[in-house]
């Protein structure tokens, strides 16, 4: 099933028109219907999705705050 650019912005979080701007580039995989719209697959952009974990805080580094 395609999904409209909008949409793909709203689940996204991202600002209206970047998913489309972004497949025009061709930095998000998409189809291109006869008419020169952009729609996309969630199945290929879903793997796209990358869990970034926190990064640990190295409290024993320069700046680290004495303890007394």
């Amino acid at each position: 099933m395609f999904i409209f650019p909008e949409d793909l912005d709203k689940r996204l979080g991202w600002k209206p028109g970047r998913a489309e701007r972004l497949a025009r580039q061709r930095r998000l995989p998409h189809v291109l219907l006869p008419d020169g719209s952009i729609r996309f697959k969630w199945e290929e952009i879903e793997p796209l999705i990358v869990a970034v974990p926190a990064a640990m805080l190295d409290r024993s580094g320069p700046g680290a705050c004495c303890d007394g």
